[in-house]
């Protein structure tokens, strides 16, 4: 899989891409969880590097779903 920006381009073995969605998943689970697992705010701050922890989260589903779709 591929992915291009203007400025940046990434290449993803299906294996990897599949790997990433796990992992962006799950690090929106732990953004949104409401119990002991959840990402503290240090941590969700440090990971979206200024990004509101609800966006982040919408931002790691939809890429998630994207590169699912991709493969």
């Amino acid at each position: 899989m591929s992915v291009v920006d203007p400025a940046v381009s990434v290449r993803l073995s299906a294996s990897g891409a599949r790997r990433l969605v796990g992992m962006l998943a799950e690090a929106a689970q732990l953004l949104e969880d409401p119990g002991p697992l959840r990402l503290t705010e240090a941590q969700a701050e440090l990971l979206g590097r200024g990004t509101d922890r609800r966006e982040l989260a919408e931002w790691c589903r939809s890429l998630a779903a994207e590169l699912r779709a991709g493969l």
